[in-house]
């Protein structure tokens, strides 16, 4: 029977060569061989799934080396090699911290590069839980905490798999850091692996109460199902009865109780959240651009509102009573008489009232006030989140007087008639003040919410694991 040989071709010495000067970070025995053949490392490069010597230098930690080696030829950082690892994965599978955070400094893209199963380098730093490596990569690339695997999973799963709660407070508080909103958060902590598994599923299945009741907090989907059609609490319950399932059980019932309750408020929160996050992200002149529409609209409608159309009574007119535009009166809506309710009444055509009918009149200065209203509501927005808090607040402050100044002049003076001036009260003045106060109170609550859960982290994470840096010393504009 004839035999089969197989010939392996293996590299050739001069790789070698440069595979040993890279293994004990010899730069110029590399740099003799470059001298002996100046194509070796596009040679190297051509190569498919090839060990190059930054792969060997990186795994040896040997950071002269790698740093030299990227200056040369920065494309061969992103190369993978037989295993499927590129030298960034290398460095952090063999706790080599130094040279890959060097390597990241160099190229912040490359913590994002997918290698085996779609692990990217960063997926490996949070598999090792070195906190401190997680912040400055976060700091500088908040992106790659997005970037999932072959199997869906994302960095909470692996960290909530990995039982590393420290790991998983770093990654949750990176996204408050980043500014995201609320839905965008959310969406991310309800993403599904290939089992239909979300973090809170992987949390129940490893018996973590802590990662559970951090999720619960953000107002997880709690009534998810994975791909065997079971919730989180399903297989808490199915689990073995130990202390840990009893306490994953009592939180996970107490969120469901809660969630129902708080459910409209939360909604309100998350809308007010992404309105904010939106107006963060503008570049600077689309941010421009949306003030410049705003005051415009502002600027408009308040000319509008102390000129309407037809003009108004004049005081020297022989046919206008030229006695007080109004008069506090008790009594009941829309009436003459009543203990119940003050609002103002107007004589006949009293000067400085519009000339239009009650029903023009109306027509006219409600959108007219609904537009001034979204302008000011979207010019707080964008100034809240541009601004440092006290010119912020002291900008919302003159806004507010400017929108008192316009109710006041529609309803106590421009308004026609007593019946155009109560309607105006009760149902435009009260409830523009309503939604701009609500807003207002929505906004600081917001930011005391989120400058409570950084306090609350902090002291849950412990000061030797937070950066000086901006991850964790940034300022929310919210």
């Amino acid at each position: 029977m004839e035999q089969s040989i197989s010939i392996v071709v293996g590299p050739t010495t001069m790789h070698e060569s440069a595979r040993e000067a890279a293994r004990i970070g010899d730069i110029e025995a590399m740099y003799g061989l470059i001298r002996e053949k100046p194509d070796v490392l596009t040679e190297m490069e051509r190569m498919e799934f090839y060990d190059t010597p930054l792969h060997v230098a990186a795994a040896a930690g040997q950071t002269e080396f790698v740093m030299e080696l990227m200056g040369l030829k920065p494309s061969l950082a992103k190369k993978l090699n037989q295993d499927g690892w590129s030298p960034l994965h290398l460095a952090f599978e063999y706790g080599k911290v130094e040279t890959a955070l060097s390597m990241f400094e160099f190229d912040k893209d490359l913590v994002r590069v997918k290698g085996k199963k779609g692990y990217t380098p960063f997926h490996l730093a949070v598999m090792m839980g070195n906190n401190a490596v997680l912040t400055k990569i976060l700091d500088d690339c908040s992106e790659c905490i997005h970037d999932v695997t072959n199997r869906k999973d994302t960095t909470l799963h692996l960290a909530a798999r990995g039982k590393k709660l420290k790991t998983f407070k770093v990654l949750t508080l990176s996204l408050w850091s980043t500014e995201s909103s609320t839905v965008q958060i959310k969406k991310l902590l309800n993403s599904k692996n290939r089992d239909g598994d979300t973090v809170l599923h992987i949390a129940a299945s490893e018996k973590q109460p802590e990662i559970l009741r951090l999720l619960t907090r953000w107002r997880i989907d709690l009534r998810a199902r994975n791909l065997n059609n079971l919730t989180a609490m399903d297989i808490v319950s199915q689990a073995e009865n130990r202390q840990e399932s009893k306490e994953c059980l009592r939180i996970l019932r107490c969120a469901q109780s809660t969630s129902i309750l708080f459910s409209i408020p939360w909604c309100i929160f998350d809308m007010v959240s992404h309105l904010a996050h939106e107006a963060k992200s503008m570049s600077g002149d689309k941010s421009n651009a949306l003030l410049v529409v705003t005051v415009l609209i502002l600027t408009a409608t308040y000319e509008a509102a102390l000129s309407p159309p037809g003009g108004v009574f004049q005081a020297n007119s022989n046919d206008t009573d030229t006695s007080a535009a109004m008069a506090i009166h008790s009594g009941p809506k829309f009436s003459s008489t009543g203990p119940h309710h003050k609002f103002l009444r107007k004589g006949h055509s009293t000067s400085g009232s519009s000339v239009l009918s009650t029903t023009k009149f109306l027509w006219f200065f409600i959108p007219n006030i609904a537009a001034f209203c979204i302008s000011f509501i979207i010019t707080c927005f964008v100034l809240i989140t541009s601004l440092t808090p006290f010119f912020w607040s002291a900008l919302v402050v003159a806004l507010s007087m400017l929108l008192f100044c316009l109710l006041v002049s529609a309803v106590m003076v421009i308004s026609p008639n007593t019946e155009s001036a109560s309607i105006m009260y009760y149902y435009v003045y009260n409830l523009a003040y309503v939604l701009a106060g609500l807003m207002y109170i929505i906004i600081l609550s917001y930011k005391l919410q989120v400058m409570s859960v950084l306090r609350s982290y902090r002291s849950m994470i412990g000061a030797s694991d937070w950066s000086d840096g901006g991850l964790f010393s940034f300022h929310l504009a919210l």
